[in-house]
């Protein structure tokens, strides 16, 4: 997409106006995306910041160290996004928003979605439309609350990027999240399966530690 500078304007525009905003930092030992590991298993270090309006727009960006399985690949990731979220009432929720992202030293990797959420109780569903060619995903999830707790399962599908079947597939995740001292901890099962051979079958276990702070 070339609409650079209007873009920029979108995830600027509540920064500009009476906003709540919250900022999050997390440290992970893995960065798991759809499945599929990012950083071959190695811990990554992230950040995100989120503006919020009161009319239910909202905008963010983050950076994370990931995506490094070798010295070919891109070392960080870098995205935003802008969009708008509406509570219905206290057991429906929606969300429309635009996905940039971006790899500094691997432009070619970079990638726009537009992603619509919808949260009914305690199930979720997410559909993300790919632009420019890159492929649709979706994912239907679950959660459970008990005290400061969650049990979270989630199952997307993926069709694959510009022939690469490593990425072809569906994925499946376990876990418990739970809210301790003001951080947040979060431990989870993933496993992936491929559409094409076995061989690119994965899974394994992470756990992540973020805190966020509000204002």
């Amino acid at each position: 997409m070339n609409y650079f500078f209007l873009k920029i304007f979108l995830f600027f525009l509540p920064f500009f106006l009476y906003t709540d905003t919250d900022i999050e930092f997390s440290l992970n030992t893995d960065s798991i995306w759809r499945g599929i590991t990012q950083n071959d298993g190695n811990p990554t270090i992230g950040t995100e910041i989120n503006f919020y309006l009161e009319n239910g727009f909202i905008s963010g960006a983050w950076i994370e160290n990931c995506c490094s399985e070798s010295s070919s690949y891109p070392n960080r990731e870098l995205g935003y996004f802008f969009g708008y979220q509406k509570d219905i009432n206290k057991n429906l929720y929606v969300s429309l928003n635009y996905i940039g992202t971006n790899y500094p030293n691997s432009k070619i990797d970079n990638y726009d979605e537009l992603r619509f959420n919808l949260s009914f109780y305690d199930f979720g569903i997410s559909y993300f439309k790919g632009l420019d060619n890159f492929p649709d995903y979706y994912e239907f999830s679950y959660s459970y609350n008990f005290f400061d707790n969650s049990l979270n399962f989630s199952f997307g599908d993926f069709d694959s990027y510009k022939n690469i079947n490593s990425s072809n597939g569906s994925n499946y995740s376990i876990g418990i999240e739970t809210l301790q001292n003001k951080f947040n901890l979060n431990f989870y099962y993933y496993y992936f399966n491929s559409n094409g051979t076995s061989d690119l079958n994965d899974d394994g276990f992470v756990f992540s530690i973020s805190r966020k702070i509000s204002f």
